[in-house]
Protein backbone atom coordinates (compact mmCIF):
# COMPACT_ATOMS: atom_id res chain seq x y z
CA UNK A 1 0.00 0.00 0.00
CA UNK A 2 1.41 3.38 -0.97
CA UNK A 3 2.04 5.61 2.25
CA UNK A 4 -0.10 8.24 2.98
CA UNK A 5 1.35 11.38 1.75
CA UNK A 6 1.75 14.97 2.48
CA UNK A 7 -0.86 16.28 -0.15
CA UNK A 8 -2.96 14.34 1.49
CA UNK A 9 -2.54 15.20 4.71
CA UNK A 10 -2.81 18.85 4.03
CA UNK A 11 -5.97 18.81 1.75
CA UNK A 12 -7.71 17.60 4.48
CA UNK A 13 -6.50 19.88 7.08
CA UNK A 14 -7.41 22.49 4.79
CA UNK A 15 -10.87 21.12 4.20
CA UNK A 16 -11.40 20.83 8.09
CA UNK A 17 -10.56 24.14 8.13
CA UNK A 18 -13.05 25.48 5.26
CA UNK A 19 -15.59 23.48 7.53
CA UNK A 20 -15.19 24.78 10.96
CA UNK A 21 -14.76 28.32 8.58
CA UNK A 22 -17.98 27.74 7.31
CA UNK A 23 -20.04 26.25 10.08
CA UNK A 24 -19.21 29.44 11.97
CA UNK A 25 -19.47 32.04 9.42
CA UNK A 26 -23.14 32.24 8.68
CA UNK A 27 -22.34 35.40 6.71
CA UNK A 28 -19.53 34.60 4.40
CA UNK A 29 -21.02 34.52 1.00
CA UNK A 30 -22.49 37.87 1.87
CA UNK A 31 -18.79 39.22 2.20
CA UNK A 32 -17.22 39.48 -0.96
CA UNK A 33 -18.80 38.86 -4.89
CA UNK A 34 -16.35 35.66 -5.36
CA UNK A 35 -18.61 33.64 -3.31
CA UNK A 36 -21.61 34.71 -5.36
CA UNK A 37 -21.11 31.72 -7.94
CA UNK A 38 -20.71 29.10 -4.81
CA UNK A 39 -24.13 31.16 -2.74
CA UNK A 40 -25.82 30.53 -6.02
CA UNK A 41 -24.99 26.35 -6.14
CA UNK A 42 -24.68 25.94 -2.11
CA UNK A 43 -27.39 28.94 -0.62
CA UNK A 44 -25.78 28.59 2.38
CA UNK A 45 -22.43 28.01 4.05
CA UNK A 46 -23.27 25.40 5.95
CA UNK A 47 -24.31 23.13 3.03
CA UNK A 48 -20.76 23.64 1.25
CA UNK A 49 -19.47 23.17 5.14
CA UNK A 50 -20.71 19.62 4.94
CA UNK A 51 -19.76 18.93 1.33
CA UNK A 52 -16.17 20.27 2.72
CA UNK A 53 -16.58 17.68 5.79
CA UNK A 54 -17.55 14.38 3.46
CA UNK A 55 -14.56 15.30 1.59
CA UNK A 56 -12.09 15.20 4.60
CA UNK A 57 -14.34 11.66 5.95
CA UNK A 58 -13.46 9.86 3.16
CA UNK A 59 -10.06 10.94 3.15
CA UNK A 60 -9.37 10.20 6.73
CA UNK A 61 -11.31 6.72 6.72
CA UNK A 62 -9.29 5.75 3.90
CA UNK A 63 -6.05 6.60 5.99
CA UNK A 64 -7.08 5.21 9.13
CA UNK A 65 -8.13 1.62 7.53
CA UNK A 66 -5.60 1.91 4.63
CA UNK A 67 -7.67 1.33 2.30
CA UNK A 68 -6.59 3.19 -1.24
CA UNK A 69 -10.11 3.48 -3.08
CA UNK A 70 -11.53 5.27 -0.32
CA UNK A 71 -8.11 7.52 -0.10
CA UNK A 72 -8.59 7.99 -4.42
CA UNK A 73 -12.44 8.34 -3.80
CA UNK A 74 -12.04 11.15 -1.15
CA UNK A 75 -9.14 12.79 -3.46
CA UNK A 76 -11.12 13.10 -6.51
CA UNK A 77 -14.06 14.40 -4.54
CA UNK A 78 -11.62 16.81 -3.32
CA UNK A 79 -10.69 17.26 -7.06
CA UNK A 80 -14.40 18.04 -8.18
CA UNK A 81 -15.03 20.56 -4.94
CA UNK A 82 -11.23 22.99 -5.66
CA UNK A 83 -12.49 22.96 -9.31
CA UNK A 84 -15.74 23.96 -8.25
CA UNK A 85 -14.16 26.19 -6.06
CA UNK A 86 -11.57 27.76 -8.52
CA UNK A 87 -14.09 28.31 -11.48
CA UNK A 88 -16.40 30.30 -8.75
CA UNK A 89 -13.55 32.16 -8.26
CA UNK A 90 -12.87 33.12 -11.93
CA UNK A 91 -16.40 33.79 -12.41
CA UNK A 92 -17.22 35.89 -9.32
CA UNK A 93 -18.17 38.85 -10.91
CA UNK A 94 -19.29 37.66 -13.96
CA UNK A 95 -16.21 38.62 -15.66
CA UNK A 96 -13.28 35.93 -15.97
CA UNK A 97 -10.52 37.44 -13.46
CA UNK A 98 -7.78 35.72 -12.62
CA UNK A 99 -7.12 36.04 -8.30
CA UNK A 100 -5.08 34.58 -6.08
CA UNK A 101 -8.07 32.51 -5.08
CA UNK A 102 -8.20 30.80 -8.39
CA UNK A 103 -4.97 30.12 -9.00
CA UNK A 104 -4.62 28.72 -5.05
CA UNK A 105 -7.69 26.37 -5.58
CA UNK A 106 -7.22 25.16 -9.04
CA UNK A 107 -3.84 24.50 -7.74
CA UNK A 108 -5.05 22.69 -5.22
CA UNK A 109 -7.58 20.40 -7.49
CA UNK A 110 -4.47 19.80 -9.36
CA UNK A 111 -3.17 18.48 -6.42
CA UNK A 112 -5.09 16.38 -5.75
CA UNK A 113 -6.00 14.85 -8.61
CA UNK A 114 -2.21 13.96 -9.06
CA UNK A 115 -2.27 12.50 -6.04
CA UNK A 116 -5.41 10.37 -6.42
CA UNK A 117 -3.16 8.81 -9.47
CA UNK A 118 -0.47 8.14 -7.33
CA UNK A 119 -2.89 6.52 -4.39
CA UNK A 120 -3.71 4.04 -6.96
CA UNK A 121 -0.62 2.93 -8.61
CA UNK A 122 0.35 0.20 -7.45
CA UNK A 123 3.89 -0.90 -5.91
CA UNK A 124 6.13 -3.19 -8.23
CA UNK A 125 6.75 -5.17 -4.53
CA UNK A 126 2.94 -5.63 -4.17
Amino acid sequence: MRQITVVEIMLTYISIGWACVLFTTPDLFDKNENWAKIQSVASYEWVLGIAVVVCAATKILGMVIQNRRLRWLGLLMSTFLWVFVAASFLIGNDVFKISTGFVTYSGLAVMSLWTSKEVMKRERTE
